[in-house]
């Protein structure tokens, strides 16, 4: 009776973690994820929003994700780069992984093993980013360099986080 007892207590967990995979989209591809988190935006501009962030998998390394709701011709491009509580600086290099759907310009970074450590011994504080929009000509309004900082009512402790994600 304990045999069969513990047996179901360990599917029943398994199947309630397997039930509590998030995903998140970019074209063609799925990758597993943490919920989203909202960073608060430092611009005084009405049409640059808060930034979202995922983190994830794909397989080949862990991966930061940004997201932000703008328009349908601009994407998150370039360099992104991570602020820590402690001056660490994280400076991720823009691999191409973008996507633009219903208005929410979406990009991924990779992260190495070396900065996820980082991020397991001090707190994101703020990220930068930099809008992009190659057909926006001089109408444009949305590009340029924005950051946004895990400060208020949505401050997040990162560092757990990334520890349950990555390193449990």
């Amino acid at each position: 009776m304990k045999r069969i007892a513990f047996t179901l207590i360990f599917v029943l967990a398994f199947a309630v973690r397997t039930n509590a995979q998030n995903f998140t989209f970019i074209g063609e591809n799925s990758y597993p994820c943490t919920e989203r988190f909202e960073l608060v935006s430092n611009s005084d501009k009405e049409d640059i929003g808060n930034l979202n962030l995922v983190f994830a998998e794909d397989g080949i390394s862990p991966m930061i994700i940004v997201s932000s709701k703008l328009t349908d011709v601009v994407k998150i491009a370039n360099k992104l780069i991570i602020y820590l509580d402690d001056g660490t600086v994280i400076s991720c290099t823009d691999r191409g992984i973008n996507d633009n759907v219903d208005d929410v310009a979406t990009s991924a970074y990779r992260l190495t093993s070396a900065e996820i450590d980082k991020m397991t011994k001090s707190n994101i504080n703020t990220v930068r980013y930099e809008i992009v929009c190659p057909i926006c000509g001089v109408f444009n309004v949305w590009e340029g360099v924005y950051s946004a900082s895990n400060k208020g009512s949505s401050k997040t402790d990162f560092i757990k986080v990334v520890q349950r994600f990555f390193v449990e």
